[in-house]
């Protein structure tokens, strides 16, 4: 049966990676929904909600605001939220509501630009995609509107796109990020969503490339790429402490045919570590995931995963007799024997296994179940 999950929890949907991307500019997010989504994203989807406040608020929009499309209150009411903080941005985050009565996004913008006198942005997520999705809509919108733009300041050498505790190991991952990349030569890095400021992203223009961190950051590399000649790389720099770890965990178990789950960049960086590190007999080290897989980076065996039977369809008909990811996915495929290496993902499981600091992730990963 299409969309049945009988051992996984739902994954973050695309409003809160949306939300992820945006968390950290100073504007305010208003989640167009009743009041449920927003509960959702900062308790469960935002680990950052704890340590670092953003202006998250919701829509309010009961049954006959939504019947009814009333846009007027959704901008009186933003006007008096304005009026008592000071923010760089309107953000308009989409769930189901917006979407099933077809919301004019682009009527709203230009209706609370025009009384506001700052920027709105958009974002169009329906609560039914994954959170790459919106995080990938977020970055377009979030770039489109503000780089090239009044830049001021001296640009990093290196932007990194696709960086959000949604697709990093741990919450402070994006320093470990820049660590590795000034230590591969590069003068300076900014990791943008994290740490970084909408000053950044006016400069985002004139880096001299662009890192690609995760698949929702293609769209965006791609654009920039296009406006300003910025070329990309795509690619997760993992410290070699790190590699070293994992590579040690992984040759203690010896495989012939291993499949690697999770958010695709990362998944192949693992590859790239039991490439290096597992036996000679290992025949096939495939990647499959349940979010966005670019067919750029994407090698023949690699496979998409829609539903959650597809996984126990996968590993039978490959044999494979090692697998590499969430301990939350081992839950699916019942009768399978075979040797299972931890690798969190924590829009997969959220908090269930979290870290709270990079070292923290790297000691549970490669851990045997």
């Amino acid at each position: 049966m299409k969309g049945l999950r009988k051992y996984l929890s739902p994954f973050t949907p695309d409003q809160s990676g949306a939300v992820s991307v945006l968390y950290g500019y100073g504007g305010m997010l208003i989640i167009m929904d009743a009041g449920g989504c927003v509960g959702n994203i900062c308790g469960y989807d935002e680990p950052r909600w704890e340590s670092q406040k953003s202006a998250i608020f919701s829509a309010g929009l009961r049954d006959l605001d939504a019947i009814l499309g009333r846009d007027e209150l959704l901008i009186r009411k933003t006007r008096q939220a304005l009026s008592d903080i000071d923010v760089n941005f309107v953000g308009l985050i989409g769930t189901p509501v917006p979407a099933t009565i077809a919301t004019d996004y682009r009527a709203l913008k230009r209706l609370m630009e025009k009384d506001y006198g700052i920027p709105v942005l958009p974002v169009e997520t329906n609560g039914m995609d994954l959170y790459d999705k919106g995080q990938s809509k977020a970055y377009l919108q979030l770039f489109g509107e503000f780089t090239g733009k009044d830049p001021e300041g001296e640009s990093p050498e290196v932007g990194i796109i696709g960086a959000t505790p949604l697709d990093q190991v741990a919450p402070d991952s994006y320093l470990e990020l820049k660590r590795v990349i000034l230590a591969r030569g590069h003068d300076s890095a900014v990791v943008y969503g994290e740490g970084d400021s909408i000053a950044d992203i006016r400069r985002a223009g004139q880096v001299k490339t662009n890192l690609v961190v995760s698949p929702s950051g293609l769209a965006a590399a791609r654009r920039m790429e296009s406006l300003y000649d910025i070329p990309y790389e795509v690619g997760y720099p993992i410290a070699h402490t790190h590699i070293r770890t994992m590579g040690g965990k992984i040759r203690e178990c010896p495989a012939k045919r291993v499949l690697i789950i999770h958010q695709q960049v990362f998944a192949n960086e693992i590859r790239k570590i039991v490439q290096a590190y597992s036996s000679p007999e290992a025949e096939e080290i495939d990647v499959a995931s349940w979010f966005m897989m670019d067919e750029e980076i994407r090698q023949d065996n690699d496979a998409h995963l829609t539903e959650e039977d597809d996984l126990l369809r996968l590993v039978r008909q490959r044999n494979y007799d090692m697998i590499i990811g969430d301990p939350l996915l081992k839950r699916a495929l019942p009768g399978w024997e075979g040797i299972w290496l931890d690798l969190p993902h924590y829009a997969v499981s959220g908090e269930l296994h979290d870290s709270k600091c990079v070292d923290d992730y790297w000691q549970k990963a490669g851990e045997r179940r």
